[in-house]
């Protein structure tokens, strides 16, 4: 018999930035440039521990999340 919560899975740190700029073309016109970056840190965050008792993989970490993605777009509005 095991305890409640015996295995602990790590920590998450994440930072999403974001710039945007607007123009005004025309009165009812607008242009935005938009620049975003997800995990902008590129810090690696691990999955939790494998927890099945039985596998060899048991407490390892084998999955990590998406690192640093970064976006350019441009939205036209009128």
């Amino acid at each position: 018999d095991v305890s409640r919560n015996y295995l602990f899975g790590p920590g998450l740190s994440n930072l999403d930035a974001s710039l945007f700029k607007n123009f005004i073309l025309r009165e009812a016109w607008r242009l935005q440039l938009r620049f975003e970056a997800y995990n902008a840190l590129n810090h690696a965050n691990f999955g939790n521990p494998n927890a099945t008792m039985n596998s060899s993989l048991y407490g390892h970490l084998t999955s990590a999340s998406a690192p640093r993605i970064l976006q350019l777009g441009i939205r036209m509005t009128f």
